[in-house]
């Protein structure tokens, strides 16, 4: 059997598939969450899922404990099969991953750049793409070996966050990052209206060096991502709200505006109706 299930719109999927964590404290600026899929259960032999990721800002550290997943572009184009530890990178457009018997994942979801600032990674190798997580992280075998044994989430968090840790360690101050990574913040963002200039203000910028800090730390202009964050934001309100939410508190000029990016954005990808009102019901 063959379920599918999108992103923000099927959260029941999610919940009852997924076990999440929060990071502790000292993490919080860098690390949304921590999560186990497990599906080794004989029950799992006839199903697989695809998952449809919208357009995002986050990149994940996927630790592949048990058989191949794969990932699709809205196109339904394989991109990887991945039978390996992996960086993923934030997508700009859909992507759909598709779970199997035997899938055992534990992953970390970061905040935006975050993963690029840990690991060293650079942005443009990060967007649309996986990178296998032994070309960056040391000994990821035996990470992988601890994590294995470790069973659940709450063991699996403290080998994950060790990790994290031994390389905030290594890390060096970064300017760029840390305006990014405060560009990011929810209330920045909607005081700003997601407005490039709006934001480069209140972080005491000219809007050209945040575009050139967004550059640095992602290769990606500001306007772009903040569309993007725009989006799934809305999209949470809609889902709540209907077409009566705040849209010019939620960056957008009215309804209409919203139904435009919707079709940028959205429009197209597996599950998604081609207009808003498709998901009343």
């Amino acid at each position: 059997m063959q379920n599918q299930a999108v992103e923000i719109i099927d959260r029941q999927h999610f919940q009852d598939s997924y076990h999440f964590l929060a990071p502790s404290a000292d993490l919080a600026d860098y690390v949304i969450c921590y999560w186990l899929l497990d599906m080794r259960e004989p029950g799992f032999r006839q199903t697989s899922y695809n998952e449809v990721l919208l357009a995002n800002m986050y990149s994940s550290l996927v630790i592949n404990l048990g058989n191949p997943f794969e990932l699709y572009n809205t196109n339904g184009q394989l991109l990887h099969s991945c039978n390996k530890s992996l960086l993923i990178g934030y997508h700009a457009a859909t992507v759909s991953y598709r779970h199997l018997y035997s899938n055992y994942l534990v992953g970390v979801k970061f905040k935006p750049g975050a993963l690029n600032y840990l690991f060293g990674v650079k942005g443009a190798d990060m967007i649309k793409q996986a990178i296998p997580a032994g070309h960056v992280i040391d000994h990821i075998t035996s990470t992988e070996s601890r994590l294995y044994d470790a069973g659940n989430l709450p063991a699996m968090k403290v080998v994950l966050e060790q990790l994290i840790r031994h390389y905030l360690r290594k890390a060096y101050p970064d300017k760029p990052f840390d305006f990014v990574r405060r560009s990011f913040q929810e209330p920045v963002l909607v005081q700003a209206k997601y407005q490039l200039r709006k934001l480069a203000s209140l972080l005491y910028l000219t809007p050209r060096t945040l575009e050139r800090y967004f550059a640095q730390s992602l290769d990606i202009a500001p306007k772009k991502c903040m569309k993007i964050l725009r989006f799934r934001h809305a999209l949470d309100a809609y889902l709540k709200e209907g077409y009566k939410a705040d849209w010019e508190l939620l960056g957008y000029h009215d309804f209409s505006h919203f139904c435009k990016e919707w079709h940028e954005l959205a429009d197209g990808a597996p599950g998604m109706p081609v207009r808003p009102s498709g998901l009343a019901g």
